[in-house]
């Protein structure tokens, strides 16, 4: 039966429902998209208070996962190179490698002081709040680590030269020594330059929060339609606003 109009009651039943999913899912997306803008002005914010915070000698954005696999490394390093002169102590090989990982542990251990205590010098905030710093002492007690390497790796170089009746000259025992001892630190400069200028724990936590509010923004921005109805809605100005992605 029809009715007054000369529609069709199921017709009209049918238009009214579409009618209904149209509005909610305008709404919908009139919704999503107002989040996308709000995640978009908390972003803003988040990169503001990390370009606030993070020093002028911290830009190489060095995260602290990469701290730690940096200086693991270093570590394995530093107890390969040690391993090559406690070997010449006459050891057992149990006690050559606990000895070979307690010298590659301080070397890296110092080395990471080094550039924990730089860090510290150089931030205002520290040097304000009267903090004092350890540097010095730290350099010093490197200095000492690397000439006592050096004596030692001399030391029964020459022994090792004098048991196999090569020769009694200090010269093949100081080149090698110097060079091991080179080889140190310079392993030891470079993971303080990472631990120096690693981020600290506040950058780690800021970042990781933008790192997880850019997915949530992709996520809303890929969502059938956001971006089409945020061209109508009515939206909060924002100070820093980029252009959103393409639905």
């Amino acid at each position: 039966m029809a009715s007054s109009n000369g529609e069709h009651p199921e017709v009209m039943s049918l238009r009214r429902l579409s009618s209904r999913h149209r509005d909610k899912e305008a709404e919908a997306r009139r919704g999503l998209a107002a989040q996308y803008y709000e995640d978009l002005q908390c972003a803003a914010a988040l990169e503001e208070a990390l370009d606030v915070i993070t020093p002028s000698y911290q830009r190489f954005r060095i995260t602290r996962r990469l701290e730690l696999i940096s200086l693991a490394a270093f570590g394995v390093a530093e107890v390969v190179v040690a391993d090559t002169v406690v070997q010449s102590l006459g050891f057992t090989a149990t006690a050559t490698n606990l000895v070979a990982v307690a010298v590659g542990g301080t070397a890296t251990g110092l080395a990471w002081l080094v550039g924990h205590e730089w860090a510290i010098a150089h931030d205002p905030q520290a040097a304000a709040a009267g903090r004092q710093g350890w540097l010095g002492l730290a350099g010093t007690t490197v200095g000492v680590f690397l000439a006592a390497n050096l004596g030692v790796r001399i030391y029964y170089g020459v022994l090792a030269e004098q048991v196999g009746r090569l020769s009694s000259s200090l010269v093949a025992p100081v080149l090698s020594g110097g060079l091991l001892t080179a080889v140190t630190a310079a392993l030891m400069v470079v993971a303080a330059f990472i631990s120096a200028h690693a981020e600290n724990r506040k950058e780690a936590q800021l970042r990781i929060r933008l790192k997880r509010l850019r997915a949530q923004m992709r996520g809303l921005a890929h969502r059938a339609g956001v971006m089409k109805s945020a061209s109508t809605a009515v939206l909060p100005t924002i100070t820093r606003e980029s252009p959103p992605p393409a639905a």
